[in-house]
């Protein structure tokens, strides 16, 4: 089996990312909530300022897997950190470690721009991921509960 390469998104890969967004949404059966777009990740991922960065997982030309990421600020820790929005494995590439794998090259990715901290928030649906994620090292934030306001709901 040929081995698994890591590697930054690019302007590219837009394609392949929304492929698997797609499929991401319909596991978690949100497929109704999903619109992004190919031109939607090139012009807010691969600017002069991008949004936001990704590391795709690939074998033999085909992408297994991603993490999307953008970084933040914590006034708390006077650090930055960063925040997975996204964290995906197609199924036929589940148990290989990939999940792992491209959390690590994320923290490794952000203690370059000197992140202290990840953080994520998990669809109560996502039986798997609360697993994956509490045997990878997260912690559920007591006391903390996300908030939201779309700004089309207000004037």
């Amino acid at each position: 089996m040929t081995a698994i390469i890591l590697k930054r998104a690019e302007k590219k890969d837009a394609g392949v990312l929304i492929e698997m967004l797609s499929q991401l949404s319909r596991d978690l059966n949100k497929e109704y909530k999903f619109s992004g777009s190919v031109e939607a990740l090139e012009k807010f991922g691969f600017s002069d300022a991008p949004a936001f960065e990704a590391i795709i997982a690939w074998r033999d030309g085909e992408a297994l897997g991603f993490i999307l990421y953008f970084y933040e600020f914590s006034t708390w820790r006077g650090a930055p950190g960063i925040y997975v929005q996204d964290l995906f494995v197609k199924a036929e590439a589940r148990g290989l470690g990939l999940g792992e794998s491209l959390t690590t090259a994320a923290i490794k990715r952000g203690k370059e721009k000197e992140a202290v901290y990840m953080r994520l928030m998990v669809h109560g649906s996502n039986e798997a991921g609360f697993g994956f994620y509490n045997a990878t090292g997260f912690k559920a934030v007591e006391g903390e509960t996300t908030m939201l306001m779309e700004f089309e709901d207000i004037g």
